[in-house]
């Protein structure tokens, strides 16, 4: 398996999606697997009707190469709750809206 990706409805919402997880075989990454992944979960939420995909992460710098990929997909940090994970650990939630094409401030 090169890669997995779960997503759903985020419940009492209209339109929004929660992207759970991308994941990657390691020895695949950097080929595109996880922005394929990606795409599609937008391509799907759109057929859905949906119109705003969060995903949240966590700040250690082990996740520096995660937060920096959302980046270059177009989503924003939206949000961070200091300490959440562990101290020194925050949330960090982005956003992206996928009503215009174009749109990538979901502020």
């Amino acid at each position: 398996m090169a890669g997995y990706v779960c997503f759903g409805h985020t419940p009492c919402t209209e339109g929004t999606y929660d992207l759970y997880w991308i994941a990657t075989d390691p020895a695949l990454q950097g080929r595109g697997v996880g922005r394929t992944l990606e795409r599609a979960v937008e391509e799907e939420v759109r057929a859905r009707r949906g119109r705003m995909v969060l995903i949240e992460t966590a700040s250690k710098d082990s996740y520096a190469a995660t937060r920096a990929f959302y980046d270059r997909a177009g989503y924003c940090e939206v949000a961070r709750v200091p300490d959440f994970y562990a101290p020194g650990d925050d949330r960090v939630i982005y956003a992206k809206k996928l009503g215009d094409p174009g749109a990538v401030d979901p502020g």
